[in-house]
């Protein structure tokens, strides 16, 4: 099976940034309901990816 890990940890990275911009605009106040919907949605696959980096070899 292919090493995976790299991309895991880019796409981490990079839903948990998408998710702090999204955070940023609506401590800014200037928002709308779809940044809040955004946040939410990055802020699940950056958690399900960190996930599935930190569980253990053998649960596969």
């Amino acid at each position: 099976m292919q090493n995976r890990r790299p991309y895991r940890i880019i796409m981490t990275i990079v839903c948990f940034v998408f998710a702090a911009l999204n955070g940023y605009k609506i401590i800014q106040g200037n928002y709308t309901s779809v940044d809040v919907f955004l946040l939410i949605v990055f802020l699940a696959f950056g958690t399900i990816y960190l996930f599935i980096l930190l569980r253990k070899k053998n649960d596969a």
